[in-house]
């Protein structure tokens, strides 16, 4: 027999110990806050007039309203996440709490300011500055009453009771100062709480390692989602608390007057020991209670506490019943009386009070609050019908009887309720599952099943264009070939979609238009595009409609997995991020930012047009919508590194940089059999919207310096600048401010098809765009053998090797401008030079960015994400059970790199 070291055993305590100890702390932590909150009352009833105390009586209750919705959102769900899913960052847990508490703490506050304002202009002052002191005071006496409640989460009662000793010493201190020189009175009361609050907050904030942690999105979302559904239930459940133990409180004067209510008021305050110590006893319960439900042993914990509590119960009953009306007669020196009716029905609360929190311990462990707050409801009922009546009749007793009966009936009605889930957990536990079976039950889940439905959302969605538009339009072509795909698009796209349909049809592939219900004929026929900041607004706009659209289409179709494509912007929403199934984000950009030292350099709208936008990604990073979006990703794909950076910080994991765009293989072969053209006239070509950020005016800049260098040589050059935009005119007068009118030309803006001709009709693209997350003219200029010269920044970097073009750095605008100068004097100079630069280039877009790898790039992500067990892709032809055909590279799908099954 191996003996067993005493210090072992000591280290591991029973449950029962483990929860006596713990018990004992918690007693002591609200008798310490009970007792110190109890002497304020006690001096307040002893020495403030009756009507006085009636009106601190009437305010702390609405109050208490406050304290109940609070509960609801924070404490309660604290109570059983934070011992369950957040239990490894619960510091970080209660920091993101305590900010959200603060946001509920102003909005309190406000409203019990209006209404004792309202009371003041009334003229009564008596509850009016009893009102506005409890507006000043309820952030942090709320504040307190959760920070309390977290040391017992973090099994931590002691440090609760440390800070209550803290607490008890300030208020009564505090009060007996007061007293002292006469100012104690229901306001001062209220701010004497709060100011002990706000120092035992700051005690347990340290303790509890509050101020150090640091959260993240995925946290701060997870919290708010599950708060939000159980405080759904638990608030109004709270408030339906409020108003049955209030009720009576608030009926009486209309029957015997502000007196009626101190009278009650101090009656009541016999029964708050007992009540303080059970709240007490079930808030420590209630994390072994979780712990216990996860364990099987619920019920063999719930019998313990039970006992325990019962028996606490009925001996508290007992003590009042011999010595109720000394203990009255003691603590208000006469001023109020109590009868052995009175005192039997304050006995009957206080052991009802003992069995109910048991119950609710158990029920709130189950996250079961729409049972809590039916039976509410029920106590509710009882208490505006039998206790209103009561009350009427008898006054302070009936009020007493009021509070007791409603007590009998709540927790007749959750007892009913853990008597059936006991029931039904047995027949369970008797009962093989569904899947154990069979049949429509057996489902096999995560097992492939040809093709899935997808909804993408594609914002941009047009063929035959660049850009965004072209993103969107061949990625939902493209993943059409593997999967139904459903695409969530902008009306105004209609009649450009279904003009392509109707020649070329997609099988697979539908779409869902979406606008918003008030928005002018011309932009939902599609005549008129937006640009700039409306288009930015209204595409916020938009997504709040198409995320209603995609939880309705997600209702009747049932989607497999969800993939945002445009726009290509991380710092704004996805409409389908909330339909709880696997979503793809990306490729996102928009984490690229022009460099500070060039911002001298832009027209003064277009520095404020950085600025505006530097600041709007800040704000919208900040934002619950984006971070949801990157906390709930399945996975998150980014243009750039700078962008993953961002992904990142927002609590997006995994995070992969990919690219966005690509070309056809129609574009690709057409534009390759371009020939190179003649060793004449040099020719460069800006093409894009011309807008601050794409940085036309130094590539206007850098050719007339290039002129300036050799004059002779670039004295027939031409620069062409196909686009529009804001910047058109400024660009237009700083042509001819540098001299060179007469060889630029500006076209505006033309068809698609004209662009790819004047790119084939020139030596090279000049590109200096400062923050470019796709830059797919840059793959159309390398498609046609044509080297891009431009900024070593963002997606341009990304696309263009140094063999396919030449790329400066951007240290400050004088230097990048001669730099970019100096590329065009080479690319002037050494044509075979730039004829093997487009030689590369058009190799590495026919090799790496053409939309068939793209889309068979993304198809393996979308199999990786459904299914990743198989690794591998189970595709099939639209209405068909065959594999569908992939290309010449289809061996390379079916194999992800992955161990087979």
């Amino acid at each position: 027999m191996t003996d067993t070291p005493t210090n072992e055993l000591d280290a591991a305590p029973s449950p029962l110990r483990r929860w006596l100890k713990g018990g004992a702390w918690s007693v002591l932590d609200q008798g310490l806050f009970a007792g110190a909150n109890f002497v304020v009352n006690i001096l307040l009833a002893r020495w403030l007039p009756p009507e006085a105390y009636g009106s601190f009586a009437v305010v702390f209750s609405v109050f208490l309203l406050a304290g109940t919705l609070h509960g609801g959102w924070f404490v309660e769900p604290m109570l059983v996440f934070g011992a369950g899913k957040f239990e490894s960052r619960f510091a970080a847990y209660v920091r993101m709490l305590l900010r959200e508490h603060a946001r509920f703490s102003v909005v309190t506050g406000i409203g019990l300011g209006i209404v004792g304002a309202a009371f003041l202009a009334s003229g009564n002052s008596l509850l009016g500055s009893d009102f506005l002191a409890a507006a000043a005071a309820s952030g942090f006496i709320l504040a307190l009453w959760m920070m309390r409640r977290a040391c017992y989460v973090a099994d931590r009662p002691d440090w609760a009771a440390s800070a209550g000793a803290v607490y008890l010493v300030l208020v009564i201190g505090g009060a007996a100062g007061l007293f002292a020189m006469g100012w104690l009175s229901g306001t001062t009361g209220f701010l004497l709480m709060a100011a002990g609050s706000a120092i035992a907050c700051i005690q347990l904030g340290y303790q509890l390692g509050v101020f150090r942690a640091r959260g993240d999105w995925a946290l701060r979302l997870e919290a708010r989602r599950v708060h939000i559904t159980y405080g759904k239930w638990a608030a109004p459940t709270g408030a339906l608390e409020w108003v049955h133990t209030s009720l009576p409180l608030l009926v009486l004067p209309l029957f015997v007057g502000l007196e009626g209510s101190g009278t009650l008021r101090a009656l009541y305050n016999l029964a708050q020991p007992a009540l303080h110590v059970f709240s007490a006893l079930a808030l420590i319960a209630l994390p072994a209670f979780v712990r216990a439900r996860a364990s099987g042993e619920i019920h063999r914990v719930a019998k313990i506490v039970g006992a325990g509590m019962g028996a606490l119960a009925l001996g508290y009953a007992a003590v009042l019943m011999v010595f109720g009306t000394f203990i009255v007669d003691v603590l208000y020196k006469g001023q109020y009386a109590v009868t052995t009716v009175q005192l039997a029905i304050i006995a009957g609360i206080s052991v009802v009070a003992a069995f109910t929190g048991v119950l609710l311990a158990w029920l709130r462990s189950e996250e079961r609050p729409d049972v809590i707050f039916r039976a509410r409801m029920a106590a509710v009922g009882a208490a505006s019908t039998v206790g209103v009546a009561l009350t009427a009749l008898f006054a302070v007793a009936g009020a007493l009887a009021s509070d007791l009966i409603s007590l009998l009936v709540e927790a007749t009605v959750e007892a009913r309720h853990v008597r059936k889930g006991e029931k039904a957990a047995a027949t369970e536990a008797e009962t093989p599952a569904a899947d154990e079976v069979g049949g429509d039950g057996a489902a096999h889940r995560g097992a492939p099943r040809g093709r899935r439905r997808v909804l993408i959302e594609a914002f941009a969605c047009m063929p035959g264009e660049g850009s965004e538009g072209g993103v969107g339009w061949n990625m939902a072509r493209g993943m059409a070939r593997y999967h139904d795909v459903w695409v969530l698009t902008y009306e105004g796209w209609r009649k450009q979609i279904e003009d392509e349909l109707a020649v070329r049809p997609v099988p697979g592939l539908q779409f869902e238009y979406v606008s918003l219900p008030v928005e002018p004929e011309r932009f939902r026929s599609g005549r008129i595009h937006r640009r700039g900041i409306r288009e930015q607004v209204h595409y916020l706009a938009w997504q709040w409609v198409a995320e209603r659209a995609a939880k309705r289409l997600h209702a009747e179709v049932g989607f497999d997995l969800a993939h945002h494509a445009t726009f290509v912007k991380y710092w704004k929403p996805s409409a389908v991020a909330r339909l709880g199934i696997p979503f793809i984000w990306g490729p996102v950009g928009g984490g690229e930012s022009a460099p500070r030292t060039f911002y001298p350099a832009y027209s003064a709208p277009g520095r404020l047009e950085e600025r505006l936008r530097d600041t709007a990604r800040k704000w919208m990073e900040q934002t619950d919508i984006v971070g949801y979006t990157a906390a709930n990703a399945t996975i998150s794909f980014a243009t750039t590194e700078e962008t993953a950076r961002r992904l990142r910080r927002l609590g997006a994991t995994p995070v992969e940089v990919r690219s966005a765009i690509g070309l056809s293989r129609e574009v690709i072969d057409e534009m390759t059999t371009v020939p190179p053209l003649d060793d004449g006239p040099v020719r460069f070509v800006c093409i894009g919207r011309q807008i601050p950020f794409k940085g036309f005016r130094f590539a206007l800049q850098a050719f007339a310096e290039a002129k300036k260098r050799a004059p002779g040589r670039f004295l027939h050059a031409e620069l062409w600048m196909i686009g529009d935009g804001s910047e058109q005119d400024r660009l237009v007068a700083e042509a001819h401010d540098l001299g060179i009118a007469g060889q630029v030309r500006f076209t505006g803006r033309i068809p698609r098809d004209e662009v790819l001709l004047s790119l084939r009709q020139s030596h090279a693209l000049i590109h200096p765009s400062l923050h470019e997350s796709g830059g797919g003219v840059c793959l159309e200029a390398m498609a046609a053998g044509r080297p891009v010269v431009g900024f070593r920044l963002g997606g341009t970097a990304v696309h263009v090797p140094p063999e396919a073009g030449i790329l400066v750095e951007t240290v400050a605008p004088e230097p990048a401008v001669a730099a970019l100068a100096g590329a065009l004097l080479e690319i002037e100079a050494d044509r075979n030079r730039a004829r093997q630069m487009g030689a590369v280039g058009q190799w590495i877009v026919s090799e790496r960015f053409c939309w068939d790898d793209r889309v068979r790039e993304m198809a393996r992500t979308y199999a990786q994400v459904l299914a990743p067990e198989m690794g591998a892709l189970h595709l099939v032809a639209p209405g068909t059970t065959e594999p569908s055909p992939l290309g010449t590279k289809a061996e390379e799908v079916h194999g992800l790199d992955a161990p087979a099954p």
